[in-house]
């Protein structure tokens, strides 16, 4: 079997079982995975040779792609990275140093585009995101957009199974990286650390409850 041959055989086995069923539309990891496959084998040396390739890989997608991936960003990295190794394994490709993928927006990148570069590092923003402490469902983990909606209502970003939740309960507002939390007008409050606020800005590991459910911020 022909190195390309290989290397198409290992990458279509490992996308079906790892990206394709979780993932089925819009910009796909799978579609991200052949174009890493795709890179490392142009950076890697000619068939004749010991074949070389890069051990950093930057994955550059738009912001509006990112903020639906960002959820499964480690999990997707990890995949990623996973499938490198297997397909170096398979093929005889060895890595310059120990493997790093990483993914990160990028402004330029259209909408359902992808950019790979090799030999940099993609530099992560700052993510916020709400856990459930106390809650359903119990181990329920929320990315914060622009501005997220809290409440009951399905028109909201963070959904709550909660009756003492009012349908728009609050809002979480992020910019330059800063949280703050409002409260919309709700019947039993939102509480930041304990205590009833109408504004406050949020910092890494506060705790917010909104009606019965507790939750705490986090920004990694």
């Amino acid at each position: 079997m022909s190195f390309l041959a290989k290397i198409e055989q290992v990458c279509a086995a490992f996308i079906e079982r790892t990206f394709a069923k979780t993932f089925p539309s819009d910009l796909e990891p799978a579609q991200i995975a052949r174009k890493l496959v795709a890179t490392m084998e142009t950076a890697a040396h000619g068939e004749d040779a010991d074949h070389i390739a890069p051990s950093n890989y930057a994955v550059y997608v738009s912001p509006k792609d990112y903020a639906r991936l960002a959820e499964h960003r480690e999990y997707l990295e990890r995949a990623w990275a996973d499938l490198l190794r297997e397909l170096a394994d398979k093929v005889g490709v060895t890595f310059e140093g120990e493997l790093q993928v990483g993914m990160a927006p990028r402004k330029s990148v259209p909408l359902g585009a992808v950019s790979v570069k090799v030999g940099e590092a993609a530099r992560t923003p700052k993510q916020c995101r709400l856990r459930m402490i106390e809650g359903v469902p119990p181990d329920g983990v929320y990315v914060l957009s622009a501005k997220t909606r809290v409440g009951r209502s399905d028109d909201g970003e963070i959904v709550l199974v909660d009756p003492s939740v009012s349908r728009a309960h609050a809002i979480i507002a992020i910019d330059a990286g800063k949280a703050v939390v409002r409260d919309l007008d709700s019947t039993n409050g939102t509480f930041v650390n304990g205590r009833r606020i109408s504004s406050e800005a949020l910092r890494d590991g506060d705790e917010l409850l909104f009606g019965n459910t507790k939750m705490r911020f986090e920004a990694v």
